[in-house]
């Protein structure tokens, strides 16, 4: 990361997926971006039939209009109107939008930057590159395989097989099973050598789970992580979340951010149902709290920060900014898992008290 804040501007690197997701949530509207991209143009004489669409490789100023996430194919989409470029090839003006993937690197110019902001992008430089954990939660014939990052939970894949069910026929049950994980196991391959995993976490409520590690163990996988078995009561979301409620991955990998948010909002919630007074919600209420320095915790989601106009953004700015003096801790809490849709549920925005505070 460079930064040249006189002007407004820093220039970033996308190293890993997790940036990309650091990046979905620094750019907003208005902003201006410079990168490299590619174009279709239309090339040769217009009065000719000779004329040829073709794609060309050139670097672009647009102001942004839209920014999207696409956890699926790795990339954010950057649309603008263009502001600056090669004005034999393109149009200044019109729209054009800039695919930003691993590997990319892109310059982002704001009037304002927010601390809270400058301070999320140097968090990701320090964690830039931790690996992430691979989830596979498993019963008979189903399985689902998630990667655990910042960024949240992704479903990376769904294995569903017909087990053979007859009575007394143990050897069809035991073929089928053997099928079963034999593709699950194909899976797992797959994913490690898509991403950079550091932990695979088998998990479920039943004995498959402990079968399936026994036959990974079997099976060869070259640069297999450590494998950890969990008892879950259920598969699926309801099953990956309640290893990070556990803290299952923390214990493994230090600090993952995704583990630490599942447990604050838990906390959060179970005093709000108390109505103990030790956590308050909802933007005048928690303002209220950081001024009174009474505010451990301050959590907002991602989506709270993203959605305001500029005059909210500058006030959440402030806000964050009396709570760090005030010692408390800021955490961005992300909506692509369910503790962040929880916390976006409740007005995006909550705080864990250091006390109570008089009505």
């Amino acid at each position: 990361m460079k930064r040249v804040l006189k002007e407004g501007k820093i220039v970033l690197k996308i190293d890993v997926l997790d940036d990309l997701w650091h990046l979905y949530n620094v750019l907003l509207p208005g902003d201006t971006v410079i990168a490299r991209t590619v174009r279709r143009v239309r090339i040769g004489d217009e009065e000719s039939r000779k004329q040829e669409s073709v794609r060309k490789p050139m670097v672009l100023t647009i102001l942004v209009e839209d920014i999207s996430f696409h956890a699926f194919s790795n990339r954010v989409r950057v649309l603008g109107k263009i502001v600056e470029g090669p004005r034999d090839l393109v149009s200044i003006g019109s729209h054009h939008t800039i695919n930003v993937e691993v590997g990319s690197t892109i310059t982002i110019i704001k009037d304002h930057w927010p601390r809270y902001l400058l301070k999320r992008l140097e968090e990701a430089e320090k964690t830039s590159g931790n690996p992430v954990c691979l989830i596979v939660t498993i019963e008979d014939g189903s399985a689902v395989l998630f990667l655990a990052a910042d960024y949240g939970l992704k479903e990376v894949v769904r294995v569903r097989t017909s087990i053979s069910r007859k009575r007394g026929d143990q050897k069809s049950y035991d073929k089928s099973m053997r099928e079963f994980f034999s593709e699950v196991a194909m899976v797992i391959r797959s994913q490690l050598e898509q991403n950079e995993v550091a932990l695979v976490v088998i998990a479920g409520p039943g004995f498959v789970k402990d079968h399936f590690r026994e036959y990974l163990s079997t099976v060869g996988i070259k640069g297999l992580p450590p494998v950890i078995v969990e008892s879950t009561n259920s598969t699926g979301v309801p099953g990956a979340k309640e290893l990070l409620f556990r803290g299952v991955i923390g214990a493994a990998i230090r600090g993952l951010k995704l583990e630490t948010e599942t447990k604050l909002i838990d906390e959060l919630i179970t005093h709000i149902a108390k109505d103990d007074g030790l956590a308050t919600y909802g933007d005048a209420e928690v303002e209220r709290a950081v001024e009174y320095g009474a505010v451990e915790h301050l959590l907002i989601t991602d989506k709270k920060l993203r959605e305001g106009n500029d005059e909210q953004r500058r006030r959440i700015d402030k806000m964050i900014r009396m709570a760090e003096q005030n010692r408390s801790n800021l955490h961005i809490v992300s909506t692509e898992h369910p503790a962040g849709d929880q916390l976006q549920n409740i007005g995006g925005i909550a705080a864990i008290l250091r006390f109570k505070m008089a009505d």
